[in-house]
Parts: structure tokens; C-alpha cells; sequence
């Protein structure tokens, strides 16, 4: 292919040159630090690779961007197993003055029966019970102890503000129903789930992402004592952290982040389960990182080329050290 012209000329180029075989001896002491060397860089080869295949997060926060127009999405589940359904309204109200009741959204309304079975399930904004008629018809459910399960989700004003679980929508048929026995209104009751943001990016982050505070207070029970005869009220006091969550795709999923304090208390009036919320200015950002595949090879090589230098000028220290003690010891000077 070359003539011996060229060929002698690239000659000169090798860094590699070889030594004649006849010129090289294998040692004890080198095929020990061989072994040494390879299984470190074995090992160092190994943690480099798990660290190329494992997925870290990034953290980052800054001032929260106004998405003008946009409205907060809360995503709602909770078990009241000695309230009735017959008059139970979900209202929301924020500091702007807006106070609607039955808010706008996707909430239905479920009866369960004392062993939590359900019994039957309507949209809470198509009620068309007349007032006589939902009178004995809440009465009944009192007597017969049913419960109710409010699921789905509403849309409030990306402002603070509350949204609160009682009889408000029906205050003037609560005293044809419990005469001056308020304490008949009981809320006790489990959160089976409670989130900020759209439930099917909450899912996905919860499958991909192993950080942040989704739904702290799921789980959550409060339970009036039986002994306990007087209304009771229940306050969450929560504080809402917009958060973005960025995939190794570069796609981004905007829900929010919570923490939740809570307070219970002896009701004045009809009692209710209040959720106060406080929208926080800062915005968290998490993204998934992971090194990238030229950066693994640089660091592979980087320790092949390291632990083989390294192994070959220890191994010339050592062998060149054993060299003279065995010539002392021909010479008999060992002593």
C-alpha cells in the first residue's frame, strides 16, 4: 500500500514503539501489580458506569412568572363517613372578594353507607331537589347515618384564599333539618387525596420524580370523639409553592408544591372543614440530568490511562528495589 519511502517516514511518528520480544521478561512483582491495577480500574470502570446510568435532579428557584389569566387547579378527595350528602356544598372564596358557591369544576358527589359502600352519585352542580323534599330526604340520611364522599376537582383564582367543605348553600333548610341540635353536623373525615395542579402531570411526576410535596396531607384523618356532642370545625392552613418539573425530554410539567398545618375547634354556628391557602411569589424548579456519553468516555479513559501510569512507575520502583536487595544478597552485603 506504502512504498519503504513512506513507510520509513511514519515511522518516525509512532509513540507506540516496540520492543523485541526477546528484550522484555514478565515478573512476579509484574503480574501482581497487573492484577492490582486491572481489578481497580475494574472497579473505578464500574462506579463511572453507574454513575453514566443513574438520574440526578437539579434544583433551582426563582421569582414565580404571572401565566396572566390562569387559574389554580385543585384536585379534591375526601370521605365524610357521618355527614350526608343532602346538604353538603363545596364554596370558595380569596382575598379578591370572590365567594362562589358550588365552584366551577368537575366535583361529584358520592353516598356511601356506613361500611363505605356506595350508594349513589351525583355532579354536584345538578341538583334539582326540591326544598320540601330534601328536607325529609337529609333527615332520612341522618337517621340512617350514610356518609359522603366529595371527588373530582375545582378551578379558583391563582390568589390566596380558602375553599371549604359545609352547609352554607343550604343554611336556611339546616334548622327544618337539626331544629337547635347543630351538633348533629359532624365532619369528621378522611382526606383520601389532595393536590394542586392537573392530577394526570401529578401522576407522571410522582412515577418519574422522587422529590417534592405532592400531597402531604393524603391519609389524613380527623375524628370527633363520640363522646363529643358539640360541632366541630377543622382548618388546614396551607402554603402553596408553584413548581416545575423538567424530564430528561426537556418536557415540563407545572403543578404545586405544599405544606400543611391544622387546627380544630368548637364551632359557633354550622360547622365546616375549612382548606386555607397561601400562594408563595417563589417558584421551585426541579430537572433531571444525566452525564453524557462523551463525558463517559473521557472519564473511562482517564482512568485507564491514570492506573496504568501510576501501576507501571510503581511497578519500576518496586522491581528496580528488589533488583538490588537480591544483588546484594549475591554479594553477600544483605547483612
Amino acid at each position: 500500500m506504502f512504498g519503504e519511502t513512506v513507510k520509513s517516514k511514519l515511522k518516525k511518528f509512532d509513540v507506540y514503539r516496540k520492543l523485541p520480544q526477546d528484550l522484555t521478561e514478565p515478573t512476579v512483582s509484574g503480574a501482581l501489580v497487573s492484577i492490582i491495577a486491572c481489578s481497580f480500574m475494574l472497579l473505578l470502570f464500574l462506579s463511572e458506569l453507574n454513575t453514566y446510568l443513574t438520574i440526578s435532579t437539579s434544583t433551582e428557584m426563582f421569582v414565580d412568572i404571572n401565566r396572566g389569566g390562569e387559574k389554580l387547579i385543585i384536585n379534591i378527595d375526601v370521605i365524610f363517613p357521618r355527614y350526608p350528602c343532602g346538604i353538603a356544598s363545596l364554596d370558595a372564596q380569596d382575598i379578591m372578594g370572590s365567594h362562589v358557591m358550588n365552584v366551577e369544576g368537575s366535583m361529584k358527589k358520592i353516598r356511601i353507607d356506613t361500611n363505605g359502600n356506595i350508594l349513589s352519585e351525583e355532579d354536584l352542580l345538578n341538583e334539582s331537589t326540591n326544598n320540601a323534599q330534601l328536607i325529609g330526604i337529609v333527615k332520612q340520611q341522618l337517621q340512617d347515618k350514610e356518609g359522603c364522599r366529595l371527588q373530582g376537582n375545582i378551578k379558583v383564582n391563582k390568589v390566596p384564599g380558602n375553599f371549604h367543605i359545609s352547609s352554607h348553600a343550604f343554611h336556611d333548610r339546616v334548622h327544618s333539618i337539626v331544629g337547635n341540635d347543630i351538633g348533629k353536623l359532624d365532619f369528621s373525615h378522611e382526606i383520601i387525596h389532595l393536590s394542586f395542579g392537573e392530577n394526570h402531570d401529578i401522576q407522571a411526576i410522582q412515577t418519574a420524580f422522587h422529590e417534592g410535596v405532592l400531597s402531604p396531607l393524603d391519609s389524613v384523618k380527623k375524628i370527633r370523639p363520640d363522646n363529643v356532642k358539640e360541632p366541630i370545625s377543622y382548618e388546614y392552613y396551607i402554603k402553596v409553592v408553584p413548581t416545575t418539573y423538567k424530564n430528561l425530554q426537556d418536557k415540563e410539567y407545572y403543578v404545586h408544591q405544599f405544606t400543611a398545618n391544622s387546627n380544630e375547634y368548637r364551632a359557633e354556628g354550622a360547622p365546616a372543614v375549612f382548606f386555607r391557602y397561601d400562594l408563595s411569589p417563589v417558584t421551585v424548579k426541579f430537572a433531571q440530568v444525566q452525564e453524557s456519553f462523551f463525558h463517559f468516555i473521557v472519564q473511562v479513559c482517564a482512568i485507564v490511562g491514570g492506573v496504568f501510569t501510576v501501576a507501571g512507575l510503581f511497578e519500576g520502583f518496586l522491581h528496580s528495589s528488589i533488583a538490588k536487595v537480591l544483588k546484594k544478597k549475591d554479594e553477600g552485603k544483605l547483612g
